[in-house]
C-alpha cells in the first residue's frame, strides 16, 4: 500500500473510530468554545500546528510508511492499539462526561488506530500524542490548581490598565462593573477560566511541538517559555481591557459579542509571532528522526 493511501486510510479510520470512543466530543467542544472569553480548550491551535508539523516532516513520516511490511509485521503493536480502542469504547461513558476526558479519549484513539494500521510510525508519533494529551488534560488540573491566584492577578492587571485609560470602572476583587456610553450596566467576573493559565499552558504545548520539530536546543526554549509566560499573562489583561472598552464605549450587546473570540484573536496573533522568533533562537538540537529520512537515529 502506498504511504499516501495509508495515510489517509489511519486519519479516516481513527475518526470513524472516535463516533464510539467520544461521540460527544464535537458537542462537548462546541461549549467549551463558547465559554470564558472562548479560549478554554485550545484545540483549536494544538490542532493547527500539529497539521502544520505533520505537512513539514511529511518526509520522514512517508519514509516510515513505505517501510510497513504488511498487517501480521509488529502484532504485538497492533494488538496493544486494538486493545485500547476497546478499552476506550467500553470507558465512553465515563469519559464522554467532560471535554477534557473525550479529547484524551480522541488522542488515544487517534495514536492507538496508528499502531494498528502502521506501527512503524509508534515511536514517530508518540512524543506528539504524549505531548497533544498534555495539552488537552493540563489546562484543567492547573486551573483548578492556580486558577483562583491568576485571576487575581489578571483583575490587578486590568484594574491598573483601566486607570491608566480613565474610563470608568468599579472593582471588588476579581468582579467588576461598568456603566456604558449607552446606558447599559454591565457586571462581570475575571474567574479562573479567564486567567492566563489557558493560554500559558497551550502556549507551552505549543512550544514543545515547535521544539521537537525545530530541535532547537533547550536553552532557547526555555527562555521563550519564560518570557512567553509573562508576555501572555500582561496580554490576558490587555484581553479583558479591551472587552472592557468596548463594552463602555458600544454597551453589552457588544461586549458579549466579541468575549468569545478576542481571545482566539490575541492569543493565536501571539503564538504565530513566536515561531519565526523561535525558529530564529539558538542552535539546533540532536531529534530521533534527521530531516527527510525515514529511519530512526541513534545518535553514536
Amino acid at each position: 500500500m502506498r504511504a499516501e493511501a495509508r495515510f489517509l486510510v489511519w486519519i479516516g479510520a481513527a475518526a470513524s473510530l472516535t463516533l464510539v470512543t467520544a461521540p460527544n466530543f464535537v458537542a462537548l467542544l462546541d461549549q467549551s468554545l463558547g465559554d470564558t472569553f472562548g479560549s478554554v480548550f485550545p484545540a483549536i491551535p494544538f490542532a493547527a500546528l500539529l497539521t502544520l508539523i505533520f505537512a513539514l516532516r511529511w518526509g520522514d513520516l512517508r519514509g516510515l510508511l513505505l517501510g510497513e511490511r504488511g498487517f501480521t509485521s509488529q502484532w504485538v503493536a497492533r494488538v496493544l492499539g486494538g486493545s485500547t480502542v476497546l478499552a476506550l469504547w467500553a470507558l465512553e461513558p465515563f469519559t464522554g462526561q467532560s471535554v477534557v476526558s473525550a479529547g484524551l479519549a480522541v488522542v488515544l484513539t487517534f495514536y492507538a488506530s496508528s499502531l494498528v494500521i502502521s506501527p512503524s510510525t509508534k515511536r514517530f508519533l508518540l512524543p506528539y500524542a504524549a505531548i497533544y494529551a498534555a495539552g488537552v488534560g493540563a489546562p484543567f488540573v492547573l486551573q483548578w490548581a492556580f486558577g483562583e491566584p491568576l485571576a487575581v492577578v489578571s483583575s490587578e492587571l486590568s484594574a491598573r490598565m483601566v486607570g491608566l485609560l480613565g474610563f470608568p470602572v468599579v472593582w471588588q476583587g476579581t468582579q467588576f462593573q461598568l456603566l456604558s456610553r449607552t446606558g447599559d450596566v454591565i457586571d462581570g467576573v475575571v474567574t479562573p477560566g479567564c486567567s492566563s493559565i489557558i493560554s500559558v499552558t497551550t502556549f507551552l504545548g505549543l512550544l514543545a511541538l515547535m521544539h521537537m520539530d525545530l530541535r532547537k536546543d533547550l536553552k532557547s526554549t526555555a527562555s521563550l517559555a519564560a518570557v512567553g509566560i509573562v508576555a501572555l499573562t500582561v496580554l490576558n489583561s490587555v484581553r479583558i481591557v479591551l472587552l472592557m472598552w468596548v463594552g463602555y464605549v458600544d454597551g453589552g450587546s457588544a461586549f458579549w459579542g466579541i468575549h468569545n473570540w478576542i481571545g482566539y484573536a490575541l492569543f493565536l496573533g501571539f503564538y504565530l509571532a513566536a515561531l519565526p522568533v523561535y525558529s530564529k533562537m539558538g542552535r539546533p538540537g540532536s531529534a530521533a528522526y534527521p530531516a527527510s529520512s525515514g529511519t530512526p537515529y541513534t545518535p553514536s
